[in-house]
């Protein structure tokens, strides 16, 4: 019959094992992700090219030397398995540095070779304005940073337009696509650019550890603030850029200097300060009025209505002078045409005795023989008869 075991049995053979089988044993490995807790335990991951393992360093067994991201330690430790989860971790006793971890070598070694090209230099950093209408900026879509930048600068200067980028910050290909986006971004009317993300590993923030976004930020006209990880989180980027914030948030802070509501301050108090200056050139305008010859001014005054006066006069004379005689110029125009109309009127000849040949009520011209019409109409001054052709031989 097969043997079958609950979970909880299968999980302790396999602590017994391991801890029985493997013992104490030194694991060489880099620090990663570490996390000293407010207790006094030290959290971290142990890891190499090919594999990671969670460790464990309790506060009574304490360290005599700092641990961070990126050191490369040699471990005295044992294997413990935790059956509620299921999962395996390293119980480290002690451990001692084995150099400096191979990514945190390669940080160095670039931080050298742009601090040598003059890329971290003060004298070349721009000046972040100090009033700013649209801010770029570069960060994951869906992380925290992006929620932390745009609440606050909505909540301190909501007339701010956001250029918002969204960027890959974390892999392989986020390197080229943060060079990207600093010089997508640069070509937009922005005023700052913020380049950054929330907190993570040594690994996670590495995209920020290349030369090829050093070059990005390095060669961007507009000024760049970077937020990238925590306030103890330091990344090549952070030493290029023009102001390095501590976080997101901070970043965001720092692009809005002023806030509305100091801005509406400003302009109440210096509404007040109109207010105040223009009662005050009032009450000097009427304490000079009580040493002028008033009776001087008023008769000045009317002086001049009068002068306009006589200026409307002239004009009404000259306007009405001018419409009387394009009136009757109008007028002579109209009756010589009316003559000459009646003098080219076919019914004028009728008073005189002549007569007018019709055919349906239209004129019958001199080219048009009367045998080719047959019947006609003769017209008079006062009377209309019809005639037909008739040829006399």
């Amino acid at each position: 019959m097969m043997n079958i075991k609950s979970v909880s049995e299968i999980t302790n053979e396999i602590k017994l094992l391991l801890e029985n089988k493997i013992g104490f044993v030194s694991v060489v490995g880099e620090i990663s992700n570490y996390k000293p807790h407010y207790s006094g335990h030290k959290y971290f991951t142990l890891k190499d090219e090919y594999a990671q393992i969670n460790c464990t360093l309790w506060k009574s067994r304490d360290c005599k030397f700092n641990l961070k991201d990126g050191l490369k330690v040699i471990v005295i430790c044992s294997i413990d398995v935790h059956p509620p989860r299921g999962n395996y971790q390293i119980d480290v006793f002690s451990l001692m540095p084995a150099g400096i971890g191979d990514l945190y070598q390669e940080f160095e070694l670039l931080k050298q070779k742009l601090d040598a090209k003059g890329y971290f230099l003060e004298e070349r950093k721009k000046e972040i304005p100090e009033f700013i209408m649209n801010i770029g900026v570069s960060t994951s879509p869906t992380g925290a940073a992006i929620q932390d930048i745009t609440s606050t600068i909505e909540r301190r200067f909501p007339l701010v337009n956001i250029f918002f980028r969204p960027t890959i910050v974390q892999g392989d290909s986020a390197a080229e696509d943060i060079a990207k986006a600093i010089t997508e971004l640069s070509k937009y009317p922005v005023d700052v650019i913020i380049i950054g993300r929330g907190g993570g590993s040594f690994e996670d923030l590495q995209c920020y550890n290349t030369e090829e976004v050093a070059d990005a930020i390095f060669n961007c006209p507009i000024p760049i603030i970077s937020a990238i990880g925590h306030e103890i989180d330091f990344t090549i980027a952070d030493f290029v850029a023009d102001v390095r914030a501590a976080t997101p948030t901070a970043a965001a802070e720092l692009t809005t200097p002023i806030q509305l509501f100091e801005i509406i301050e400003q302009i109440d108090g210096l509404v007040d300060d109109m207010n105040r200056n223009m009662y005050q050139i009032v009450s000097n305008a009427k304490e000079m009025l009580k040493y002028v010859e008033i009776e001087k001014y008023y008769s000045a005054f009317f002086n001049r209505i009068n002068y306009n006066y006589e200026i409307i006069d002239l004009m009404v004379d000259t306007m009405t002078k001018e419409i009387k005689f394009n009136v009757e110029r109008n007028i002579t125009e109209f009756n010589h045409l009316e003559t000459n109309l009646i003098a080219l009127s076919p019914i004028t000849p009728l008073n005189r005795g002549y007569c007018l040949l019709q055919k349906d009520d239209r004129t019958i011209p001199n080219n048009i023989s009367l045998s080719d019409v047959k019947t006609f109409e003769i017209i008079r001054k006062n009377e209309k008869i019809f005639a037909n052709f008739e040829k006399i031989i």
